[in-house]
């Protein structure tokens, strides 16, 4: 059994994460759907879409700081925090402009839980467990996306858009009491901080690793096509284009979580015993014709196992990424260059979105998913150069 040895900090984390995770994945799937009903069109929609990764950018390496010098705990509920706050607000969204900076909140308190979590799950394993312990870390969280993206469609038809954020914030909150009241995280934090922060001298050996960059790169590009494809210009593509209810997209959304617990039982482990590489290069190259392949499916049960396939594919990339990222660099800089991992991971969240609905209002949905095609492919002869020295 491969969580045998595990520690209850780190499957307190996983229940956190996945209970965060179901919270927002509530109305995440059919969220420019809710922005053109508050009056966005166009570009607009992709910012409402992005809001949350541009105010997301600004903390992701500062969190490394953050919690080499407090801990793990409290950066991680005061994330939690500002998650359930943004949720509330975007409740109340009257216009695109409101909606949009009740997003970026929500981006604040992102990187101070997932950021920080990450850091604390890598410095909890050694390099022999480590790709394992991530992906089924990730995979847990990742079963809340599932769970909540299939369901979106249900809740929002059941309820309405304004009451299902609510409902999110309040689901955040129990993950915040979680978090808050069993003493554990909050010892096990404290104990697994390395060291003091990083020095601002030892951040250009960080920002100038060629593994960190180039992990960076592929990642970029990932979030690029699920953020400016999946979650921007499909639902928008299937509502209007495939005449597609609520209720369907959101469990089309739901296939690609299912996918991704594929993903979880066999990229991590198998990362550990034949290296991080030949996952990471898989995922991208993989995932190139299968977005090209979801311009051209029509019925609900193609789309259904092409997304269900992107999930795999993409899971392999997620899963050996963060990693990746953390083995390029010393232990005490780790939460740096997690914190920059996730940055370049952030600027396609919110480049995606933008490039894409910008691409589509002029020449249509198709040429999205070639360029998105073409970015990751893009990426697969810089994996060639990754050096592995676990």
């Amino acid at each position: 059994m491969f969580s045998r040895g595990y520690s209850a900090t780190y499957f307190l984390l996983c229940a956190v994460a996945l209970l965060t995770m179901f919270s927002t994945s509530l109305v995440m799937p059919l969220l420019p759907i809710f922005a053109k009903g508050v009056g966005a069109a166009g570009v607009y929609i992709g910012l409402v879409v992005a809001g949350y990764w541009i105010s997301r950018i600004v903390l992701e390496v500062p969190s490394g700081f953050i919690s080499s010098k407090f801990g793990y705990h409290l950066p991680m509920s005061v994330g939690l925090l500002l998650t359930a706050v943004g949720s509330v607000l975007c409740a109340f969204a009257a216009n695109p402009v409101t909606l949009i900076l009740a997003r970026a909140l929500m981006g604040l308190g992102a990187p101070l839980f997932f950021a920080v979590s990450m850091t604390l799950v890598v410095n909890l394993f050694d390099a022999d467990r480590r790709g394992g312990a991530m992906g089924l870390f990730q995979g847990i969280e990742f079963m809340g996306t599932v769970v909540g993206s299939a369901f979106s469609g249900y809740v929002v038809s059941l309820f309405d858009f304004r009451a299902s954020f609510l409902l999110s914030a309040a689901l955040v909150s129990a993950a915040l009491l979680v978090l808050f009241v069993p003493p554990n995280v909050r010892r096990r934090s404290r104990a697994q901080v390395a060291g003091s922060a990083p020095s601002l001298s030892s951040m250009k050996a960080v920002f100038s690793n060629r593994n960190l960059l180039i992990v960076s790169s592929a990642v970029f590009a990932e979030y690029v096509m699920s953020n400016g494809i999946l979650f921007t210009i499909f639902p928008l593509y299937a509502d209007e284009r495939l005449g597609l209810p609520l209720t369907s997209i959101g469990l089309l959304m739901g296939s690609r979580g299912i996918g991704y617990v594929v993903a979880l039982l066999t990229m991590g482990t198998l990362s550990d015993r034949m290296g991080r590489r030949p996952v990471l290069l898989f995922g991208l190259v993989a995932t190139a014709p299968v977005v090209i392949a979801l311009n051209y499916a029509t019925s609900f049960a193609l789309l259904a196992v092409v997304i269900f396939t992107i999930g795999i594919t993409t899971g392999a990339i997620w899963i050996v990424s963060p990693v990746l990222a953390a083995e390029a660099v010393a232990p005490s800089q780790r939460g740096a260059a997690i914190g920059t991992y996730r940055t370049f991971f952030d600027l396609g969240s919110i480049l995606g979105p933008i490039i894409m609905t910008a691409v589509m209002g002029r020449w249509g949905p198709s040429p999205c998913f070639y360029l998105a095609s073409a970015l990751l492919l893009a990426n697969a002869i810089p994996t060639l150069k990754i050096g592995e020295s676990r």
